[in-house]
């Protein structure tokens, strides 16, 4: 006996469409999810901290600072940096668009640098700042403390809410997933009653249903899988920065899930659904 809904190469094709579509949004639902620590720390490893210097201080005393600042085990290494006033001053005078000759230089020449990620918090950039400020050459030093704030709300806030957004997207998915199976299935309804009948036993009935189940899984999965890889490494290649960002073992993670994910729900609501035919009457078929 043939099963019409395993031969149907469209209802098969659109099976492995639908749930390759919905593999690849919840991977990509689940790489920004894990990926937003990492965001978030390379944010802060950008943001300056300034160290304002007094004037007529020779070159010699701006080296030496910067090579203690740079000393510090939480400055990130090869980010400290001597800005005089006069470059400060060009950039500014770009920005503003208006007249400045009159009013002469009010920059002061400044030394900047980046703390890294895992030490950054309020408490340490006051204990670097402090450090700093014994220097008789540094006249004040400057960093955003409402910043740091900022980053830890919105870090809080992104992350809830993707969560929330993951979870309810996968129940979706799985909705959706089951629903498309279903309708694949659907025209095999008879055939499914029929065996029951001449006294096929339960689970050869389903054997045919979950390898085709099995199939669509995998091919689902392989393709939303090289999707992924293809955007990922349009990413990586095309914007910088995301070479910092982008954690391939995480990448690793989500697929290793997408493959446990599509295999599972996709045998699992198979069985449900044949089950649910061969429960059914003859009478019951037609609704």
């Amino acid at each position: 006996m043939k099963f019409r809904g395993t031969d149907n190469k469209s209802s098969v094709s659109y099976a492995v469409l639908s749930n390759t579509i919905v593999l690849v949004l919840v991977g990509l639902f689940l790489l920004l999810f894990l990926h937003i620590n990492a965001i978030t720390n390379i944010l802060k490893e950008k943001i300056n901290v300034i160290v304002e210097l007094n004037g007529d201080v020779s070159r010699s005393s701006i080296d030496k600072l910067k090579t203690t600042v740079q000393a510090n085990e939480m400055v990130v290494e090869n980010s400290v940096e001597f800005i005089p006033n006069t470059e400060a001053y060009k950039v500014m005078k770009g920005a503003l668009q208006t007249e400045t000759s009159g009013l002469g230089n009010p920059f002061k020449d400044v030394i900047v640098y980046n703390i890294k990620s895992e030490y950054y918090s309020d408490e340490n950039l006051k204990k670097i700042a402090e450090e700093i400020k014994r220097n008789p050459i540094v006249d004040e030093v400057f960093y955003e403390n409402i910043l740091i704030d900022n980053i830890k709300s919105n870090l809080k806030k992104a992350s809830l809410g993707i969560l929330i957004l993951a979870i309810i997207f996968i129940v979706l998915s799985v909705i959706i997933m089951y629903n498309t199976l279903n309708l694949s299935f659907y025209a095999d309804r008879f055939e499914i009653k029929t065996m029951e009948i001449i006294g096929a036993r339960d689970s050869f009935i389903r054997q045919p249903y979950i390898k085709l189940a099995g199939k669509v899984a995998f091919r689902s999965f392989l393709i939303s899988s090289l999707i992924i890889l293809v955007i990922l490494g349009g990413t990586w290649q095309y914007i910088d920065g995301m070479q910092d960002v982008i954690k391939w073992y995480f990448v690793g993670m989500v697929i290793a899930v997408l493959f446990i994910f599509a295999i599972t729900i996709t045998i699992i609501a198979t069985i449900r659904i044949v089950n649910k035919y061969l429960s059914k009457e003859i009478g019951d078929m037609y609704q």
